[in-house]
């Protein structure tokens, strides 16, 4: 007797694609090299890895909806894996094992994604972010990352772990990440990150110039220089505005300054808004090049914001005059609110506050102080970049440092699309391995963004209009959004196919080679 075959129709999504990249990087294998498992186990830590990254790239949830996931997403069929068998032992073994290789893991992959997409490393940016948890963890491992008080850069106090990223400018592709305490310094986590650098290279063929490694003012300290310079690495990062560097920056003529090449989108077709000229320094007792650089934007938008702010500050001294009378405030009263008002707009030390009387009534009168506002008029838009590099030209070496703002957006994809946070593991080693395949997963959302960016050009005007009209500037998440809808259908015992996609999916499958 012949049976009626089943049909089953399921979401689909990205997973073919996150399936074809991971294979092409051999995502499980590299799991799987320095993560064993028994013979008897239904699936390795490098399958469970795989279906932890493509839950990230697909439904970013916490880790308790991983089976919901399964659920409504075709995994078993473009995985081969059975969501239902990864409960939470199982994925916390996963990630248990993870935790104890993950140098070696991440360096093999990364490298793999070099070699197999054609990665230039010769730019390479670096930052740190923090991770804000609640809950006590009071009893942490040794030997992993430790959430620890820290602060943010809004100065708050908060339980954090600290992650750096190593971001390619050849994509913007996340190639190394790393996890620190939460209390860790941004200057001592530089040569951690530098050490992945050089185990990473060494892996690779020779590539010529060393890499430039492009951070925040926080790169720069003695140690640091001297791990580049040990490493024959290069390096461009801002200066810090110490008292100093103030008076280096306010004595700098502006005749002086010469434009330099690079223009913002804005004003491609403007005047230069970017004066700069040479000069030199030393930190650590290493002779550096010194960029000093002044921002016509900056200065401007400094300027405006200065003078809001003092407008700001009259109108509320005003009104805190008028309504003396009505309170019947006292002189030491009404100072103290005139000196907090001055405070909040950051204006105190461009002013004089005095007090008088009048009709018998305590007034705060305000003048601005304009040879303080002169002085500090002097540093508006000025900066200092600092590099060991003596070869690349100075509009080179600028436009490196305006690319930093591509691991500033790769931190965004962390906390945004992929949702790192909420975070709800007890353990640090479990915290750290979560990171990393995090990580992974931000490494796989680069490569399809930059390979979807490179392939634009390969396909027609009128197909390239498509696209540009449903996936605009072509980002990581509108890629992932637009392959969302994408249905897989199975008869029993053939083979999945995708049914229908339209035809922006299409060429998005024919970009990613799926």
């Amino acid at each position: 007797m012949e049976y009626e075959r089943e049909l089953v129709i399921r979401t689909a999504g990205a997973l073919p694609v996150v399936a074809k990249l991971a294979e092409r990087l051999g995502l499980v294998e590299a799991v799987d090299r320095f993560c064993p498992i028994r013979s008897v186990a239904d699936y390795s830590h490098g399958q469970v890895v795989l279906a932890l990254v493509a839950n990230r790239l697909t439904h970013p949830r916490p880790l308790s909806s991983f089976l919901d996931w399964g659920d409504e997403f075709a995994v078993l069929e473009t995985l081969g894996i059975a969501p239902g068998k990864l409960n939470d032992d199982r994925l916390g073994r996963s990630l248990d094992a993870l935790a104890e290789h993950l140098g070696e893991v991440l360096n093999l992959v990364a490298r793999r994604a070099i070699e197999r997409f054609g990665i230039s490393i010769a730019e390479l940016h670096w930052d740190l972010t923090h991770l804000a948890f609640t809950g006590s963890y009071e009893a942490q491992e040794e030997g992993y990352p430790q959430v620890r008080k820290g602060r943010t850069p809004e100065q708050t106090i908060v339980r954090q772990v600290r992650t750096g990223l190593l971001v390619s400018a050849d994509g913007a592709v996340p190639l190394l990440g790393e996890s620190f305490d939460g209390n860790r310094e941004d200057t001592t986590s530089v040569e951690p990150a530098l050490a992945r650098l050089d185990a990473l290279r060494a892996a690779l063929p020779e590539q010529g110039l060393a890499p430039l490694v492009v951070g925040d003012s926080k790169l720069l300290s003695a140690a640091n220089v001297g791990a580049f310079e040990k490493r024959r690495l290069r390096f461009v990062c801002p200066h810090r505005k110490d008292g100093p560097m103030k008076r280096r920056l306010a004595a700098l003529e502006e005749a002086t300054l010469r434009p330099l090449a690079y223009r913002p989108e804005r004003h491609k077709q403007g005047e230069p808004r970017y004066l700069a000229c040479e000069g030199e320094l030393s930190v650590g007792g290493v002779g550096l090049r010194a960029l000093s650089v002044l921002s016509l934007d900056d200065r401007d938008a400094a300027r405006a914001q200065r003078e809001r702010q003092l407008s700001r500050a009259e109108d509320e001294i005003g009104k805190l005059n008028g309504g003396v009378p009505a309170k019947r405030r006292t002189a030491e009263d009404v100072e103290r609110r005139a000196r907090t008002i001055l405070e909040r707009r950051r204006v105190e030390t461009l002013t004089r506050l005095t007090m008088v009387e009048k009709s018998g009534y305590p007034r705060a009168v305000l003048e601005r102080d304009q040879d303080a506002i002169s002085e500090t008029e002097r540093l508006d838009g000025r900066y200092c970049l600092v590099s060991n590099d003596h070869t690349l030209a100075a509009d080179e070496l600028f436009a490196a440092y305006k690319r930093q703002h591509l691991v500033e957006g790769r931190f965004a994809d962390f906390k945004g699309p992929l949702a790192v946070r909420p975070v709800f593991l007890h353990s640090n080693r479990r915290v750290t391995a979560l990171v990393a395949v995090i990580s992974l997963a931000l490494l796989l959302y680069g490569l399809i963004e930059r390979t979807v960016r490179r392939g634009l050009q390969t396909l027609r005007a009128d197909e390239r209009r498509l696209l540009q009209k449903r996936i605009g500037r072509a980002t990581g998440r509108k890629i992932l959004d637009q392959l969302r809808t994408l249905t897989a259908v199975r008869v029993r015992d053939g083979p999945l196919r995708l049914a229908q996609p339209r035809p922006a999916q299409q060429l998005l499958l024919q970009l990613l080679e799926v």
